[in-house]
């Protein structure tokens, strides 16, 4: 069943916001070295389990539709199910989160046109050469376990071709009403809240190209 969108006005992230998102990465590191120790997971479902591969039964054709409309993606622990590879210009994502506990988010930034790295390769950066190639998000969705779409950038449109880096930085373990009020209280940076490493370390994470 899909909610409805909420925009929370004191929730829209700003560009510093949006820049400290990344600063997770740093706390992924074991050492002072601030690149990732391992290899970033794939994003590949079975990684979430079966509820995963039971949804990816649904959207087995992973190109895009003939035209632009709307598509819903769903975020469990850790994954995007129903995210196409390829969209056209003009296509409208909105999320429904079908997690047991975790508070997910869709973040999009749009790569430079000349950028030829994956998503996998980028995220493996230092934040402070992360950050540059990122740039400001374009979009950003969240929503609590069968809560309602947050817009918190966006409406979730993408109208610019090009290709985009989709990324989960809510930190594992966090409760959602914890980061929403810290969220709703921050004015620059990331929320403060305790929490695990951000979900993309989990294979939380796609790339998606609008044509």
């Amino acid at each position: 069943m899909s909610h409805p969108s909420t925009t929370f006005p004191r929730l829209r992230l700003t560009v510093a916001l949006a820049a400290g998102l990344v600063l997770g990465l740093t706390a992924c590191s074991g050492d002072e070295d601030t690149t990732l120790d391992t290899a970033a997971p794939e994003p590949a479902e079975e990684e979430a389990g079966a509820d995963v591969e039971h949804a990816a039964d649904e959207h087995a054709d992973g190109s895009a539709d003939e035209g632009a409309g709307d598509i819903e993606v769903e975020m469990v622990d850790f994954a995007y199910v129903g995210l196409p590879d390829r969209v056209p210009a003009g296509t409208r994502l909105s999320v429904l989160n079908t997690a047991d506990e975790e508070l997910h988010e869709l973040v999009a930034f749009r790569l430079p046109d000349e950028e030829d790295r994956g998503v996998p390769e980028l995220i493996q950066l230092p934040p402070e050469e992360l950050r540059p190639v990122l740039g400001e998000p374009t979009a950003v969705l969240l929503a609590a376990p069968g809560g309602p779409q947050i817009s918190a950038v966006g409406d979730g449109t993408f109208d610019e071709p090009g290709r985009y880096a989709i990324l989960c930085f809510i930190p594992t373990g966090v409760a959602p009403e914890d980061y929403l009020a810290a969220a709703a209280e921050t004015e620059s940076g990331p929320p403060q809240v305790e929490g695990g490493p951000p979900h993309f370390v989990q294979g939380m994470y796609a790339e998606l190209v609008v044509e």
